[in-house]
C-alpha cells in the first residue's frame, strides 16, 4: 500500500512533515494494510524519474479535485511503487459558507483506492469548523494533528479486511470473482 498526501495547507507547513511521519507510523502498525510505501520512499523513486514525479502530481491533482483516479497514471505508479493500493490523505482548508459559524473549516479525507481499477475501497471523512480559540498558532497545529489522528484511527477501526475484500470481490463480474472460501473468510 502506498501512502499519498496532498500538499499541506499554508498555516500547517511547519508541522506537516511531522504529522505525516506520525500517520505513516500508525499505518505501518495496521497489519491489514501490509507493507506501506511512505513519502520518503516515494521521494527516492521520484528523484530518479522526473516524468513519473510529474505524473504523480497530476494524479494527485486529478484525484483531489475530481475524486477520479487516472487509471493510466495509476498503473504506472502501481508498478513503480510496487503497491496495488493507494491510501490518499486529503486535508483541505477553506472559507465557510453562510450557514457556518466560523470563517474557516477543514475537511479531512482518507481514501483507500485500488490502483489498477481506480475503485474506492474504503474512505473516512471528517469536517471541522474552527472556532476563534482554535485559530491561535499552537491550538491550530495541535487541532490539525488531533483530527488527522482521529481520521486514521477511524479508518483503522472501520476497515475490516475480510468483509471489505469480500464485498469488493462481489462487485467483480462472476467470471473473475474470487470465491469467499479462497479469501479465507
Amino acid at each position: 500500500m502506498a501512502f499519498f498526501s496532498v500538499k499541506s495547507p499554508k498555516k500547517l507547513e511547519t508541522v506537516w512533515p511531522e504529522m505525516m511521519n506520525r500517520i505513516e507510523l500508525r499505518l505501518r502498525e495496521l497489519p491489514a494494510l501490509g507493507s506501506v510505501t511512505g513519502i520518503k520512499e516515494q521521494k527516492k523513486i521520484f528523484e530518479n524519474n522526473p516524468k513519473l514525479r510529474s505524473e504523480f502530481r497530476t494524479y494527485l491533482s486529478t484525484m483531489t479535485l475530481t475524486g477520479i483516479s487516472d487509471k493510466e497514471i495509476a498503473r504506472k505508479l502501481e508498478k513503480k511503487l510496487e503497491s496495488p493500493y493507494f491510501l490518499l490523505l486529503n486535508f483541505t482548508s477553506f472559507p465557510c459558507t453562510k450557514d457556518c459559524s466560523s470563517n474557516e473549516q477543514w475537511v479531512i479525507r482518507l481514501k483507500l483506492i485500488e490502483a489498477h481499477s481506480g475503485d474506492l475501497i474504503f474512505r473516512v471523512r471528517k469536517q471541522h469548523q474552527l472556532t476563534e480559540d482554535e485559530k491561535s498558532a499552537d491550538a491550530y497545529n495541535e487541532l490539525a494533528g488531533k483530527l488527522t489522528t482521529e481520521v486514521v484511527d477511524e479508518f483503522a477501526s472501520g476497515f475490516i479486511v475480510p468483509w471489505h475484500r469480500w464485498r469488493y470481490e462481489h462487485l467483480q463480474p462472476a467470471s473473475v470473482r474470487t470465491e469467499r472460501s479462497e479469501l479465507g473468510i
